[in-house]
């Protein structure tokens, strides 16, 4: 169990104090340099962190900072998640949707192929793992439990990625995309969250499990997707969308069947 309770938790304070972090950000990145690689403005790289950064002052707060250490440990507990099958299902999930993405749209005629830059990808890796830290400690480290104990795991799902959403529009603002690019995301986005919550719940709440996939889902863009100027191709990131919601669809069914509906957890 995650050591800190879910009724010492404040979702209304979480929410509030990433967003007075993220609003600054916000109105910098308009400005910001873009990351050619990784198509993303700067301050991105900071937004990343307002979660982890939200989650250590409230628990510091609740629990000074043995409570932080035990919640910080239990974050990256490698020991208990390489122990189960959702390791494995964690490093493999994202790799599945780019890869049904790309065969989908071969079939349909539609060309394109990523320009990798192999020799920065490791570093690039170790970001976007550190990245994940940064969000999914908060997101699902702090958050998730208080709201599936109230809402249940598609509730509490569908409620993390609304603000999930919209913290990602001023950086598709700043690279160019468009209100269909915005559109497109919010699907994605709610598709996203659920098999996040799924892989948690799953791996016993494996905070780790949702880190890996994050991690996998935003280096598989790289490797994966076409770039139209500072773009993904619209078709591929679109396809995923897609993909990744018939996947979380499926999921919804099966939860309706099994205690995950009511947030239990299973091995």
């Amino acid at each position: 169990m995650p050591p800190t309770r879910p009724s010492k938790r404040s979702p209304k304070d979480f929410f509030l104090l990433v967003l007075a972090l993220a609003v600054p950000l916000w109105a910098l990145s308009r400005f910001a340099w873009v990351i050619g690689s990784l198509k993303v403005p700067v301050t991105d790289l900071l937004l990343g962190f307002t979660p982890l950064i939200a989650a250590t002052i409230l628990i510091v707060r609740a629990e000074k900072a043995k409570g932080l250490i035990s919640f910080l440990k239990h974050s990256v507990d490698f020991r208990s998640l390489a122990r189960t099958r959702w390791f494995w299902i964690a490093l493999g999930l994202a790799p599945l949707i780019y890869a049904l993405t790309t065969l989908c749209l071969r079939l349909l005629g539609h060309a394109g192929s990523p320009v990798v830059n192999w020799p920065l990808l490791p570093a690039l890796a170790i970001m976007m793992f550190l990245l994940a830290i940064g969000e999914e400690a908060g997101w699902t480290g702090y958050l998730l439990d208080p709201l599936q104990r109230r809402f249940g795991a598609l509730g509490a799902s569908l409620i993390i990625a609304i603000p999930w959403w919209l913290g990602h529009i001023p950086s598709i603002i700043a690279i160019g995309g468009t209100a269909m690019d915005i559109a497109w995301w919010l699907p994605g986005a709610i598709a996203m969250r659920v098999l996040m919550t799924w892989l948690y719940n799953g791996a016993g709440q494996s905070v780790l499990a949702v880190i890996l996939f994050h991690t996998m889902l935003n280096l598989g863009r790289l490797v994966s997707y076409p770039v139209i100027g500072t773009h993904y191709d619209a078709a591929y990131q679109n396809t995923g969308y897609v993909i990744a919601f018939i996947m979380a669809a499926m999921i919804v069914i099966h939860w309706r069947k099994t205690a995950y509906a009511l947030g239990a957890t299973r091995r």
